[in-house]
């Protein structure tokens, strides 16, 4: 098991924030996710389903300058799965934890 620690900045074009490994639904949970911008922004997160080949908009949320957001939801991504966010602009940082159970 590895924990999943990492952050970085959202590009508006998407940006895929972790990217499941192994067929098993249990093998990646990310656990939390954190966003913030100094700036008023729209910020998207889309979950991709790698069996179906489709994606899916979870949530879109219009923000205030300098709002958060945590989002303490447990997203179990199976192989291929991805969850990929979107910010309208530059300058929204993203912070992720959990853990991946693919060394186990």
């Amino acid at each position: 098991m590895a924990e999943i620690i990492e952050q970085g900045e959202v590009n508006i074009a998407g940006t895929i924030l972790y990217t499941g490994s192994l067929s098993s639904v249990s093998s990646t949970k990310i656990l939390q996710l954190k966003f913030y911008n100094s700036l008023a922004y729209v910020l998207t997160l889309e979950r991709y389903d790698a069996a179906t080949a489709t994606s899916k908009i979870l949530y879109s949320l219009t923000l205030d300058a300098g709002d958060s957001v945590t989002d303490s939801a447990t997203y179990a991504l199976k192989e291929g799965d991805r969850l990929i966010a979107y910010s309208d602009i530059p300058g929204t940082s993203y912070y992720i934890y959990g853990f991946d159970y693919a060394d186990s």
